[in-house]
């Protein structure tokens, strides 16, 4: 009679077996509303987003990623996987030669006629994580984790987030609202963070106000008068932590046509933010509405 450890390993083996017998593909719903039908199991995973591809780490799966798309940088070990193309002109004939199982992309603005025409050209599921708020970044780290069996790891993830973030707003609970304005892109293009999507809502996360939060976009493009009317309190540049100090950051606005003018640049209520923290919905969105917090609210 077998005991011990080899009688576990035996057990364990044939309960492993039974599960791979009876897999079935199932039917999963993306934050866009779509069925998507997934395979038995997913050995392979390609991603077309640098927020999917942290996102597939954070959760334990990244093992699993045998392509990302050019801009994917984070973590480290993404540089050495290979490459498929832009987010918006993948390489498909590049993504099919890997045989993934499944593409996951992360985008707050991707239709679903888009990620529709890519499973069909690909004939590879297409699983899109489509978050509006910050609380849809965290549930679409759930669902990622059922996606691919890590759905412990993303409780976890998702557990300790949401407790910083209830630490974040009590600490801002009661205090002013600095209006704001987020930069996303400088002038002569000027876009800042408008209405309907999670960095406007990390904003009052932060207990802030977005000025533009009555835009009829989520990334509306304005000219000087516009922001000028706006009379912000608190002007916030989103950057490359590796390119810009805050310091850099409060005299390139000084230099700017008609900026000197602004309450906010008066007053030196200009900052610099972490650009992916801020703009990559994954767990560091966190790191980025702590840190907006104590910029809107230093003497919390």
């Amino acid at each position: 009679m077998l005991t011990g450890k080899p009688k576990q390993l035996i057990a364990a083996a044939l309960t492993a077996t039974v599960c791979f017998a009876t897999a079935q593909p199932h039917t999963v719903h993306d934050q866009l509303g779509r069925k998507v039908k997934l395979p038995p199991q997913i050995r392979k995973v390609v991603s077309l987003t640098p927020s999917g591809t942290e996102n597939l780490f954070a959760i334990g799966a990244g093992h699993l990623i045998v392509g990302v798309c050019s801009a994917c940088d984070y973590p480290q070990q993404v540089k050495k996987l290979p490459q498929v193309g832009d987010f918006m002109k993948p390489g498909l004939e590049r993504i099919v030669s890997l045989k993934p199982d499944l593409i996951v992309i992360s985008s707050a603005t991707i239709p679903k006629a888009i990620a529709d025409d890519l499973q069909v050209k690909t004939k590879t599921p297409v699983f899109v994580l489509r978050p509006q708020t910050v609380g849809d970044v965290l549930r679409g780290l759930l669902d990622l984790g059922r996606v691919l069996n890590r759905e412990a790891k993303a409780k976890k993830i998702v557990s300790d987030g949401e407790k910083r973030l209830r630490a974040i707003m009590r600490a801002v609970k009661g205090k002013p609202q600095p209006k704001v304005v987020l930069e996303i892109a400088p002038p002569p293009s000027l876009m800042v963070v408008g209405s309907r999507n999670y960095i406007d809502d990390a904003i009052r996360c932060a207990g802030g106000e977005n000025a533009f939060a009555d835009a009829p976009h989520p990334f509306p493009m304005i000219s000087l008068e516009n922001l000028a009317a706006r009379e912000p309190d608190v002007y916030v540049v989103a950057v490359s932590g590796k390119r810009l100090g805050e310091s850099a950051v409060v005299k390139e606005l000084w230099k700017r046509p008609g900026y000197s003018n602004l309450r906010c640049v008066k007053n030196g209520r200009v900052y610099g933010i972490d650009a992916d923290q801020l703009f990559r919905p994954t767990p560091r969105l966190i790191d980025a509405i702590e840190r907006l917090a104590k910029l809107l609210h230093p003497s919390q």
